[in-house]
């Protein structure tokens, strides 16, 4: 795929655009943390929105809902450096879009309305749609949401099962590891 190809950069939410997951409730109540994995799972594939979560959440590990909310909210620090990055360097030569694994009303506690409608053109949740990464359909539809084909694409996460699932979808793929290194990679890919 020659350089000029590229046309969007996806970014992945959890471990990528935002630090941090529902991983934090397990660390917190380990003797529950399968009954919270699988919960996360359903979140994920839209079978449950952010209050019902919580709600369940909470009655597994005998707290309120407010307490779990207060606690992913807390768990969870915006990656301000690759955001300024994004929209200085990025934004201005690609369409960005992410694709995340998240539940139904998750995505408005995690980016203000303008990151929302200014610096991502297209947003795709498992929840909303009920299929999670690495399934290639994922990619594929946030894809044809930019109104692209799949290898104009390169998408970034940080776990190999998902790049590896964007590139079954025919998109290129870089495993996130620090912003800086990052810059480098995409340089690579787009030089």
């Amino acid at each position: 795929m020659a350089a000029q190809d590229i046309k969007a950069i996806i970014f992945d939410c959890f471990g990528v655009l935002y630090l941090g997951a529902h991983r934090a409730l397990e660390e917190r109540w380990p003797k529950h943390a399968t009954e919270l994995d699988n919960l996360t799972r359903q979140l994920d594939y839209g079978y449950m929105d952010k209050d019902e979560y919580c709600k369940v959440a909470a009655s597994i590990v005998s707290s309120s809902p407010q307490k779990i909310e207060g606690i992913l909210k807390s768990e969870h620090t915006l990656n301000s450096p690759l955001i300024t990055y994004i929209e200085k360097e990025l934004k201005p030569h690609y369409k960005i879009g992410m694709v995340s694994n998240i539940g139904r009303g998750w995505i408005q506690n995690m980016f203000d309305e303008y990151l929302l409608e200014n610096v991502f053109d297209v947003v795709v949740q498992s929840g909303d749609e009920g299929v999670t990464k690495p399934h290639p359909q994922i990619y594929e539809l946030c894809a044809e949401r930019l109104e692209l084909e799949t290898d104009e694409c390169l998408f970034i996460d940080d776990l190999p099962e998902n790049v590896a699932g964007a590139d079954a979808a025919g998109m290129r793929g870089i495993v996130y590891g620090n912003l800086y290194d990052l810059k480098k990679e995409i340089a690579e890919v787009v030089s």
